[in-house]
């Protein structure tokens, strides 16, 4: 009898533990999806953001990479009295004398074409050059970079939408 009375009751108007057994075990499938729908929403919102940092951090790279190739130029300038017409007269090469970015630029070979930069030398009289960074892949959008021996510096070189960096 002590046990059918203690099943029956419970303190303070709580319910009795057997019909509290089946309930709250993980969440419905309406909770899921909500869920689901909200992490859709922030990663459509944060991707292209995303991508527009990787796209001008690759930008800012390949800027500085034609800068050290000018910087070079002037210094062989300097030296031989010509511009240098490839990247090995420039010092980009390993120990055997093969062409090396070295993995900083070696990581952007997916946005622009690093081994084939046109250095557009023309021996003169007067010297000059006007490097040419072709975009590839997603860099395609921001355009190719191009860079003269006067201190000029264009995205889109060449095209209509053609503007100073």
């Amino acid at each position: 009898m002590f046990k059918q009375q203690h099943m029956g009751t419970c303190a303070l108007g709580a319910k009795p533990l057997a019909s509290r057994v089946g309930r709250a075990r993980g969440f419905t499938l309406i909770e899921l999806m909500i869920v689901v729908a909200i992490v859709g929403i922030l990663a459509g919102i944060a991707y292209p953001s995303y991508m527009d940092h990787v796209r001008k951090g690759n930008r800012a790279k390949a800027q500085a990479f034609l800068m050290d190739v000018a910087q070079r130029q002037q210094n062989y300038l300097i030296v031989h009295r010509q511009y240098a017409g490839s990247l090995t007269q420039l010092g980009f090469t390993d120990a055997s004398g093969a062409l090396d970015m070295g993995p900083e630029l070696s990581s952007l070979s997916s946005a622009y074409n690093m081994t084939g930069l046109n250095l557009g030398v023309d021996q003169g009289p007067p010297p000059k050059f006007t490097m040419k960074l072709t975009a590839t892949g997603m860099q395609t959008s921001d355009g190719d970079l191009c860079l003269s021996n006067t201190g000029g510096r264009l995205r889109h070189c060449g095209g209509t939408e053609e503007t100073a960096w």
